[in-house]
């Protein structure tokens, strides 16, 4: 069974603008500052962050350009590399990337919910201690877990009401943001006086290590830049639309980010802001005084719960992708005979995201993120160039290719290195599901061969290709496409 192309450029870049803008935007800055109190590096890093973004989105529209198929990285790597290697991406994405996700924003929601109407509500049941990570039961988990039940509920009924709703979401997150950043410019109360006394970029070794430190959580902030591929089946006219969805919800993205963080620099002294975790209610206080935290907090609700929405809709695509597969569950390949949503794939990701609801520290699960997605990010963004060398080749040009994914991916693998360095448990952790990918691709290989299963082929979208005699780079001895049945 297919799924339906029903999403137009403006529900794309929808699910890619709320995706993208969650609780990151709204919590890092106060985590950068303790390390990195320059202001001017930290926005630096905003902007360093949001280049990086860019690369790394055009690499994966390209591919998805090539295969528009639900799955996203999953697609490209089972046909650029092996089944094996696109099982550990399907595995990150289930076991961490979505999962953990979906488990922040709601977490995030529910802290900033109860600081809106009484603080005291905010408590734990129980706590626990499991290989350097802290776990607990209380109030915020299991509001938590009831928003992702709710937001599970809405998805069962099909991707055009989810679509309606996340659109709604993200109309308001979008007019909320440019609000903001329009009224701290005009009537705020922000000084440059507060940039002054730093340097403006960095300048010697020490600088470079306050960027590298930054540049970690912003990551985490711009990550959800590849939500479009984990749709592209469901994606109207995909040559032309994920280009544009991409490029559109990545540049607005990269503005307002580094608009509102100029704002939240500006608000305060840097000594005041450092280690805040609701660095965005602090700042409104001092932009428009203490009446306005009251909107502001309402406001960054709703942008969490957004969060939590888009990322219900890709992450379940991931699984259904590898059940279809023959890799997961075949439970996780059946489609609603109604409502074409992927019932089974939303039921295992909400009942999985509320087990990562757990984890008691929002700064861990953001680094553990950060590691396991950006491992994945390296090794994916070379794929439009393994299919290059193959001669599939879409009409559109991305401006830099292919340097630009060359510095991504080169970006990643030191940002993964200084995570092993700085924060070793929440790395660790990523690297674990990694290799626990292997044995469990292993069992479902041999469960699929025992039951005969064939997974569908995924040609290429062959209306935007070009099939060239020549490659733009070295040309290789030509390598077969991966097929499901091939290792």
């Amino acid at each position: 069974m297919k799924l339906h192309r029903s999403l137009n450029l403006y529900d794309s870049i929808s699910l890619m603008f709320s995706s993208m803008v969650g609780p990151g935007v709204f919590i890092t800055t106060g985590y950068i500052l303790s390390q990195t109190p320059n202001p001017n590096i930290v926005l630096f890093c905003w902007i360093l962050g949001g280049l990086l973004a860019v690369a790394g989105a055009m690499s994966y529209a390209k591919s998805a350009s090539i295969f528009p198929y639900a799955g996203g990285d999953y697609v490209y790597l089972k046909e650029a590399y092996s089944p094996l290697v696109a099982f550990a991406s399907g595995w990150l994405s289930l076991s961490v990337n979505f999962s953990a996700s979906i488990s922040l924003s709601a977490i995030a929601f529910s802290k900033t919910f109860f600081s809106l109407i009484d603080p005291s509500l905010d408590y734990y049941f129980l706590e626990w201690k499991f290989l350097g990570i802290n776990f607990s039961v209380g109030t915020a988990q299991l509001l938590g877990m009831g928003a992702i039940l709710s937001f599970t509920i809405v998805n069962y009924f099909g991707i055009s009401i989810a679509s309606r709703i996340q659109n709604f979401f993200t109309t308001i997150k979008i007019l909320g943001l440019v609000a903001f950043v329009v009224l701290g410019l005009t009537i705020g109360n922000y000084s440059l006086d507060h940039f002054q006394s730093f340097s403006v970029l960095p300048s010697d070794t020490s600088a470079w290590k306050y960027v590298l430190a930054g540049v970690i959580p912003v990551t985490f902030s711009y990550l959800g830049w590849n939500m479009i591929t984990y749709v592209a089946e469901e994606v109207r006219d995909p040559e032309k639309n994920i280009y544009k969805a991409v490029f559109v919800s990545c540049t607005l993205v990269t503005l307002l980010y580094v608009l509102i963080n100029f704002l939240y620099l500006s608000s305060a002294p840097s000594s005041m802001l450092a280690g805040d975790a609701q660095i965005g209610v602090t700042a409104a206080g001092f932009l428009f005084g203490k009446k306005a935290t009251l909107f502001v907090t309402a406001f960054i609700c709703w942008v969490f719960m957004g969060g939590i929405s888009a990322y219900i809709i890709g992450g379940s695509r991931i699984y259904f992708a590898m059940a279809r597969d023959g890799y997961f569950f075949k439970s996780m390949s059946k489609l609603h005979s109604k409502h074409k949503s992927p019932y089974m794939s939303l039921a295992f990701q909400c009942a999985y995201a509320c087990l990562f609801s757990l984890v008691k520290d929002i700064e861990s699960l953001l680094y553990l993120i950060t590691c396991s997605t950006l491992l994945l990010a390296t090794i994916t963004a070379y794929t439009p160039i393994l299919f290059e060398k193959r001669h599939l080749r879409t009409k559109f040009r991305i401006p830099g290719y292919p340097y630009s994914t060359f510095i991504y991916i080169i970006s990643n693998i030191v940002i993964i290195a200084a995570l092993l360095w700085s924060k070793p448990a929440e790395a660790l952790w990523g690297f674990g599901f990694t290799l626990l990918a292997v044995p469990l691709y292993y069992y479902f290989k041999r469960t699929k061969r025992a039951s005969t299963h064939e997974a569908p082929k995924m040609e290429p979208y062959i209306s935007s290709l070009e099939r060239v005699p020549t490659s733009l780079l070295p040309e290789n001895e030509p390598v077969p496409v991966a097929s499901a049945d091939i290792l």
